[in-house]
C-alpha cells in the first residue's frame, strides 16, 4: 500500500512544544493546507483521489484512521495522536476515512499537492466498512 507514516520529532522546552511537520522538498509540492475539527465520533473521508496526494496529522485529540488501497484491497488502519505526531502522506487511489476515536474535537491539518477546485475535486466518494 502506498502510504507513508514518518513519527515527527519534538522539540521540547519550559513553554511546551514544536514538531516540522514538512520541510522544502520538491517531491512535496505543496498546493494547498486545510484544517478540520472534528466532533467526538465524527467521520470524515470515505473517500479516496485519483491525482492528489494528503498529508494529514492529528494537532488536536485523537483520530483512528482507515486506508484500503484500491488496486490490491490491502487495508490497514492507524490511531494517530496529537501528543504524539505522526505525519501519514495519503498517495492517489488510496481510500481513507479518519474517525474522531477521543472524547474531545479532533483537530486535523490536511496538506495537499493540488488546490481544491470546485470543479474537478479529485475527490471519489467511498465508504469503508469499519
Amino acid at each position: 500500500m502506498n502510504v507513508e507514516l514518518k513519527e515527527l520529532a519534538v522539540i521540547a522546552d519550559n513553554r511546551g512544544w514544536l514538531t516540522e511537520i514538512l520541510k522544502n522538498d520538491p517531491s512535496h509540492a505543496i498546493e494547498q493546507i486545510h484544517f478540520s475539527v472534528s466532533k467526538p465520533g465524527a467521520i470524515r473521508g470515505n473517500h479516496y483521489h485519483k491525482n492528489r496526494t494528503e498529508w494529514l496529522v492529528v494537532t488536536r485529540g485523537i483520530g483512528k484512521i482507515f486506508l484500503e488501497d484500491n488496486i490490491t484491497k490491502e487495508r490497514s488502519e492507524q490511531t494517530l495522536f496529537a501528543d504524539i505526531p505522526i505525519l501519514i502522506k495519503i498517495s492517489p487511489n488510496i481510500t481513507h476515512t479518519i474517525v474522531n476515536s477521543g472524547d474531545v474535537p479532533m483537530h486535523l491539518l490536511i496538506i495537499t499537492n493540488q488546490k481544491h477546485d470546485l470543479k474537478d475535486t479529485d475527490t471519489y466518494p467511498q465508504p469503508l466498512h469499519l
